[in-house]
C-alpha cells in the first residue's frame, strides 16, 4: 500500500459531503483518494475504490482477461478468435491484438489519451473490444 497525504473522498450520499477518514489509497481509474472501508487494495499496487464506474472498470478488465485467455487457442489454429466462428482469421485488433476474420472487425475512430493532447485516430476494433467502449470513454 502507498501512502497518501489526503482524506478519503468517497461520497455518504447525495448533501452529505464525503468520508473524510484517513485515505489509504488512491484509485487507479478516477484518481480520487480512499480509505479502507471505501476501497480495495489489489496485486501489483492495484488501488480501486468503490465508486460504481470504478468498481465497473475493475469487473471488466478482469472479464476481459479471462475472455481473452479462453478465446486465444483458436488463434494458434489460425482461426478467427470470436467463439464459435469457424473462419480463418485475417486481420488484428488494435486492442487486444487477437486476431479475428473480417466479420468481426469494425474500423472506428477513437480518442487516443496515450498521444499528448489526445486526439482521434483510426483503430480495427474486433465486435468485444468495440463494445467496452462504452464503458470506457464515457
Amino acid at each position: 500500500m502507498i501512502r497518501v497525504d489526503a482524506d478519503c473522498s468517497f461520497s455518504k450520499g447525495f448533501f452529505r459531503g464525503s468520508c473524510g477518514a484517513e485515505a489509504g489509497g488512491q484509485c487507479v481509474y478516477c484518481g480520487a483518494p480512499f480509505c479502507n472501508a471505501h476501497g480495495v487494495h489489489g496485486d501489483d499496487y492495484l488501488e480501486v475504490c468503490n465508486r460504481a464506474k470504478c468498481c465497473a472498470k475493475l469487473d471488466d478488465v478482469e472479464s476481459h482477461r479471462d475472455w481473452i485467455e479462453r478465446v486465444r487457442g483458436t488463434n494458434s489454429v489460425s482461426v478467427c478468435a470470436i467463439e464459435g466462428c469457424q473462419t480463418r482469421m485475417q486481420h488484428e485488433c488494435g486492442r487486444c491484438r487477437l486476431r479475428f476474420c473480417s466479420d468481426h472487425l469494425k474500423a472506428m475512430q477513437i480518442l487516443d489519451r496515450l498521444q499528448i493532447p489526445p486526439r482521434k485516430v483510426s483503430l480495427v476494433l474486433c465486435s468485444h473490444c468495440a463494445g467496452r467502449r462504452k464503458l470506457w470513454d464515457g
